[in-house]
């Protein structure tokens, strides 16, 4: 997973630096190449994002695992269950802690 993700991560650089990359004279062009490729780095950004932060989260698990921590929730102690991890091999929180931390965010 970590090496599936990571490679996202390094697809979704080199799309940004494709769009960001003006071939040729630009500067002929009726409408602005920077402002064309804009709406496509922007979205490329968003997902570069949300994939690094998974891979961060990856990273943590395996940190977890290397410590002999892994399947047990950071924030209560007990153990994340098997079906949990299933779903999101990289949970640090069980779901009720999960769930909590969810409702907490909502409050702010």
């Amino acid at each position: 997973m970590r090496k599936r993700v990571g490679g996202e991560v390094n697809y979704v650089v080199a799309s940004i630096q494709e769009d960001v990359h003006v071939p040729g004279d630009a500067s002929a062009a009726p409408v602005h190449v920077a402002d064309i490729a804009m709406d496509s780095v922007d979205a490329d950004v968003e997902v570069l994002s949300t994939t690094r932060g998974i891979l961060d989260e990856i990273n943590a698990a395996l940190e977890r695992l290397s410590a002999g921590t892994f399947g047990q929730c950071e924030s209560c102690g007990a153990s994340i269950s098997e079906e949990r991890l299933n779903a999101i091999p990289y949970a640090p929180l069980c779901m009720r802690c999960a769930k909590s931390d969810r409702a907490a965010e909502g409050e702010t």
